[in-house]
């Protein structure tokens, strides 16, 4: 009864290794999608910011040609200003020359205000580059590593069951039956060790009785609560006698 036991422990170290494959299965493609999506972001991010850099500097153009087209007209006028007769058409001039003049002035703040706004968007230009080359890096390093992992879940899968099923043949139909129902059933955990006189699985209190059973490695116990393959821990201790 003894081998039986320990091949039913045996069994369990197997589907705990496959139980921690599948969770893989389920993980490491979310963490390879987080990073194709990082560098996706990091993208879209600078391509944004850069962007912003064109309508800028497209703003800049427009109040350039604004300046260059004021001035030119400030120049015009300056030169017709000898060519005036009345002093009505003096003031007239001069007044345009005023307004053409505070406009200027105007545009010349607005184009400081842009320059600054030039300068933030620069430094985050940069910052853009710097998280997506971050991004890139760290795909280029885990990229490969992951693909191979996830290509070798399936295999690695086969192997253990094939070497749990192999165990499982020795043993009778109805305690294979049994196991395989608590794998479905209760978490992929089949077989518990007792702890402190409770089922290591779900902690239920062991009977007195069971617990004396337990002990002597003469049956097989199944939780009166979980319905789980029971094991004493001492199963493995070198002094037992088989």
């Amino acid at each position: 009864m003894k081998d039986q036991l320990k091949t039913l422990s045996e069994m369990q170290e197997y589907d705990d290794k496959i139980g921690h494959f599948r969770v893989q299965q389920k993980e490491l493609p979310k963490q390879l999608a987080e990073i194709m999506e990082s560098v996706d972001a990091a993208t879209s991010n600078l391509l944004a910011v850069e962007s912003e850099r064109a309508e800028l500097n497209k703003a800049q153009r427009a109040i350039d040609a604004d300046i260059q087209q004021a001035n030119s007209q400030i120049e015009k006028y300056n030169t017709q200003l000898s060519e005036i007769k009345t002093n009505k058409e003096y003031k007239a001039l001069n007044s345009e020359i005023a307004y053409l003049s505070e406009k200027v002035s105007e545009l010349e703040s607005q184009q400081l205000v842009l320059m600054e706004e030039e300068s933030e968007i620069k430094e985050r230009i940069q910052a853009a580059k710097d998280n997506l080359a971050k991004a890139e890096e760290e795909k280029r390093g885990q990229e490969g590593d992951l693909r191979a992992k996830i290509d070798k879940l399936d295999s690695q899968i086969e192997e253990n069951r094939a070497a749990r099923n192999k165990l499982a043949v020795t043993l009778p139909t109805n305690i294979i039956r049994h196991y395989g129902n608590m794998i479905k059933n209760k978490g992929n955990l089949a077989v518990s060790f007792t702890k402190d006189g409770s089922c290591g699985a779900c902690g239920f209190v062991i009977r007195p009785q069971i617990r004396i059973e337990l002990q002597l490695f003469s049956r097989i116990i199944y939780c009166e609560n979980c319905g789980r393959i029971m094991i004493d821990p001492t199963l493995y201790d070198e002094t037992d006698e088989e």
